[in-house]
């Protein structure tokens, strides 16, 4: 397939539930004459108030900030209670029941092998494809990211740094982490969310000065705790700064309260600097004004703090436990400081999203429960469309551990055609519900 000069897009995140969009291909117009770059970005454990923009009185976030203010918003952009189930609606476009992704230990936080990613289905396309930061779908071929369609690979195991998928010699660093790159020990040096936006540019580089379009993934698993390895400039800033207006009950300001918040703040302006090093190396590069950038978080924060007056917090479907910002910058393609779209959308949107800005279709006979918000963030479909709860996948009981999702009117929660019913009577020819076992390589991806 022929190619043009790339056009970047740049997708920053954090996310949920809800959906929204329109179903005719807003990228599909520019087809394979210009095919985007594609950056996505999502945060962990970065709540809805964790930003200047917010309206947080204490937290400095100048670079994410002057990014809301270039960007067209959607209001309510939800995302699941805990991260696995966002990666798995993320990367597939659909509810993450349907991937067996469910939850984030035990055994629940493992990607049926046959899901077709987003990776995959743009490298199909040509694209080259790169993660760098937390997966959190699986450790284990064929699992792995490098398994699912992305090429380049440098990652953490597990659902974070300083859990039990710690490497020997790596057990919770944050600072010269060991991390893994295309399946290989790698002993890295400097701060790791520093870390994985270096190996991005660095992918980003090469793959615009091969002339390849380029799908880079950077979830960050800042800042996500332990708290014991933090930025030390950071540190002693918010250290040194009175926080109380941002705790939650100011009564509680305890030294113990106060200390936990400056470290989770120190990482959070850490990955504001890196989101400034990002536009300045797109400028560097030339990529600026060809770029989509799009921002949001993978569910609410870890503890109760300033959350822009939202109640709850990770791990709760109140909206401080799901809500997301989503930020889409995209010069001359999306508007800039409008008001932001109102209409429900969530993480199953966004691969659509990035299909239809491709101008990629999705494999036939393959289902996605998201559409795309190209069309909703250009500002052509602003009304607010009711929303419903409906039935959920019929998975075992014991794994089911979110709410029915919240879905646009007339969009069917579920498919019951061939494909999610041979899911099914695979799903019950397993001895155990709870556990994922993958036999070898045998994935019916088109």
């Amino acid at each position: 397939m022929k190619r043009s000069a790339p056009i970047s897009v740049i997708l920053l995140c954090a996310l949920g539930l809800g959906c929204a969009g329109d179903h005719t291909p807003e990228g599909a117009a520019a087809g394979a004459a210009e095919r985007p770059n594609i950056v996505l970005v999502m945060t962990d454990d970065q709540g809805y108030g964790d930003f200047g923009f917010a309206g947080n009185p204490v937290l400095q976030t100048p670079h994410l900030d002057a990014l809301a203010a270039q960007s067209a918003q959607v209001e309510r952009f939800y995302v699941s209670p805990v991260c696995t189930p966002t990666r798995a609606s993320l990367m597939t476009g659909r509810y993450n029941y349907r991937t067996r992704a469910i939850d984030t230990y035990i055994g629940r936080a493992m990607m049926e092998p046959e899901e077709v990613t987003i990776a995959e289905m743009l490298r199909e396309a040509g694209y080259a494809t790169g993660i760098f930061g937390k997966w959190h779908l699986g450790d284990n071929y064929p699992m792995r990211a490098m398994d699912q369609g992305f090429e380049e690979s440098l990652v953490h195991r597990g659902g974070g740094i300083g859990q039990p998928s710690d490497p020997p010699g790596g057990q919770g660093k944050y600072t010269d982490a060991v991390l893994f790159r295309n399946g290989t020990r790698e002993e890295t040096t400097g701060y790791c969310t520093d870390v994985y936006f270096d190996a991005a540019f660095e992918f980003m580089r090469r793959a615009a000065s091969e002339g390849r379009p380029f799908f880079a993934y950077v979830p960050t698993n800042a800042p996500h705790g332990p708290f014991h390895d933090v930025p030390e400039d950071w540190l002693a800033h918010y250290t040194q700064t009175d926080l109380t207006a941002a705790l939650a009950d100011p009564g509680q300001a305890s030294e113990q309260v106060l200390d936990r918040l400056a470290r989770s703040y120190a990482m959070i302006s850490n990955i504001d600097d890196n989101i400034g090093r990002l536009t300045a190396r797109l400028e560097t590069l030339g990529l600026a004004d060809n770029t989509l950038l799009v921002f949001m978080v993978d569910n609410g924060p870890d503890r109760d703090r300033y959350n822009a007056g939202l109640r709850g917090r990770k791990g709760t479907v109140f909206e401080g436990g799901i809500r997301s910002p989503l930020l889409a910058r995209w010069p001359g393609r999306l508007p800039t400081g409008g008001e932001p779209a109102d209409r429900i959308a969530a993480h199953i949107d966004i691969a659509p999203t990035l299909l239809d800005a491709a101008g990629v279709e999705p494999p036939a006979g393959l289902h996605l429960d998201g559409r795309s918000l190209l069309g909703l963030l250009a500002g052509r479909h602003r009304r607010r469309d009711l929303v419903r709860p409906d039935a959920l996948p019929a998975v075992p009981p014991r794994q089911r551990t979110d709410p029915p999702p919240l879905l646009r009117r007339g969009r069917p929660a579920l498919q019951a055609g061939p494909p999610l019913a041979a899911r099914r009577r695979r799903l019950e020819r397993r001895t155990c519900p709870g556990a994922l076992r993958p036999r070898g390589r045998s994935r019916r991806k088109p």
